[in-house]
This record gives C-alpha cells, sequence and structure tokens, in this order.
C-alpha cells in the first residue's frame, strides 16, 4: 500500500503571519489523505526539547529555532533522521504549508515514482529551464545552472525524497558549521534556502532532479515566471487539469476544494476530522 511507504510532512510554525497556513491545510486537504490512509506530519521547532526530536501526534518537533536560518534543520535534517533510524516509511514528501495537494492525483504521482519507476528525488525544477508548464513534462535535470544559480527542485511546491536522499541530507550537513555560518559549502550562505541546499548536497551524490510538471511552484494567485501572452498556468482547482502540487495557494484552499468536490465538501471532511 502506497500510504504505508510515503510519510507527508508540512513545514509549520508558531509565527502568527503564516500558522494560519498550515492550519488552512488542516481544515481543506489534508483530512482527505488522512482518511485515504496517508500518515501526514507538521514540522515544528522546539529548541527547549532535551532532545533532537521527538513526534507527538499529528506534529514533530525539531530542536531548533523557529526561523529562516534554522530551518533545513526542521525541514530536512532532523526529520530525515526520525524516517530513516525510527519508521518503515521508505519515501518521504515535503511540501510548504501554502501548498495544496489534489489528493486522488497526488496518490497517481507518488504510485508512479514510489512503485512503478522508483525515483530518488522528484519536484519541481528552478529556474525553469524553458518548458511549457501546460504541458505533462517529465525528465531527468542533470547537474547545470542558469545566471549562477544551480537547478533545485522547488520547497515551496515540495518534492519526493527516498530513504537514499533523505541519508544524503542528513551526512552532508556539518552541524556546527550550518549554525555558526561558517560552511564553506556553496549557498551556505543562504542558510533560509533548504531547498537549494538540500539540492546541491543531491546532485553531489550524483543523485539527480526528476522534473515532474504535475508540481508546480506557482499558481494563478501568484505568478513568478514571466507570462508575456498572458497563457497563466494550469489550476489545480480544474476538474480536467493534471496539476497534482501548487504553491501559493494559500487563502484559496477552501474555495479550491468546493471547486473539486462540490460546496458541501466541509461538511463530510469536517465530520472526519473530529
Amino acid at each position: 500500500m502506497i500510504n504505508k511507504r510515503v510519510l507527508i510532512t508540512i513545514t509549520g510554525t508558531w509565527s502568527p503571519s503564516h500558522a494560519k497556513n498550515w492550519m488552512e491545510c488542516e481544515a481543506t486537504w489534508v483530512p482527505r489523505l488522512r482518511k485515504m490512509g496517508f500518515d501526514v506530519v507538521y514540522l515544528m521547532s522546539n529548541p527547549h526539547l532535551d532532545k533532537p526530536y521527538e513526534r507527538v501526534g499529528n506534529f514533530f518537533f525539531a530542536n531548533c529555532k523557529d526561523d529562516l536560518d534554522s530551518i533545513y534543520l526542521k525541514n530536512h535534517y532532523y526529520i530525515s533522521q526520525y524516517v530513516n533510524k525510527d519508521t518503515d516509511y521508505e519515501y518521504r514528501f515535503h511540501t510548504d504549508s501554502d501548498t495544496f495537494i489534489h489528493p486522488e492525483r497526488f496518490v497517481r504521482l507518488l504510485e508512479e515514482y514510489v512503485n512503478e519507476t522508483p525515483k530518488d528525488w522528484v519536484g519541481c525544477v528552478i529556474p525553469y529551464p524553458g518548458l511549457n508548464s501546460w504541458h505533462h513534462v517529465k525528465r531527468e535535470i542533470r547537474p547545470d545552472s542558469w545566471d549562477g544559480i544551480p537547478h533545485y527542485a522547488s520547497g515551496g511546491s515540495g518534492f519526493l525524497l527516498s530513504n537514499k536522499a533523505m541519508q544524503v541530507l542528513i551526512d552532508e550537513l556539518d552541524y556546527d558549521n550550518y549554525i555558526n555560518k561558517t560552511n564553506q559549502e556553496p549557498w551556505f550562505d543562504k542558510t533560509w534556502a533548504c531547498d537549494l541546499i538540500a539540492g546541491h548536497f543531491l546532485y553531489k551524490n550524483d543523485i539527480n532532479l526528476w522534473h515532474d510538471s504535475r508540481i508546480l511552484f506557482e499558481s494563478k494567485y501568484h505568478h513568478i515566471m514571466a507570462h508575456p501572452n498572458n497563457t497563466g498556468v494550469p489550476f489545480v482547482g480544474d476538474q480536467d487539469s493534471f496539476m497534482t502540487v501548487q504553491h501559493y495557494c494559500n487563502g484559496h484552499m477552501r474555495e479550491i476544494m468546493e471547486m473539486l468536490y462540490g460546496k458541501d465538501w466541509d461538511k463530510s471532511e469536517i465530520k472526519h476530522s473530529r
């Protein structure tokens, strides 16, 4: 069963300006995934722990500050240790709390990359290499750069990691130098860019990104790329769309649920979540 092989993690925070995002996920698409048997966990910080990490219910607490300079520890370092040492999960899909995941399409995506054609690292490439986002594109992204920025997978939309990939994210981090910001690894002046750092580590260990355009780092609510012909981007809320995981949907998740499941979607979901 795919739901027994993959752990779903979502970046959480206690910051008032962003805590509403993970709460919006919890009120919309997350209960539907849980009903399908998936384990969905919010990643939180607790610098007062007397241990490196602790899981309590649907929350995973990492012993680090709740700030951007510590976000790699929360999003990748400690949670990867937990998955690889303390669970039987073989994969983890990590996403941000302002991202909407279409549950049914998501299962199909996971089945492809876990069961049918296993990959170690699957996500949406940044910088976007001249691909048409309206086409369903699947391709390996070899180490390369654009305007001095190396390719990596967007952590905002999220990416799938195997146990092998997660072990790299553990082993490659020089913890003391990361904390003290003295590490000479490329991009370590950008400690807030945990996806960029993860990409550096994975490419360094010959794990190439597999890009799948069903995962996208922008939405009609918030554009990142230029769209000179006003073509827009595929939308996860469209019934006939292939879009599966879409970043920048915060504040709109309830309306997306209504588009997908009808105006009474919340009655069944709220009943289940209680």
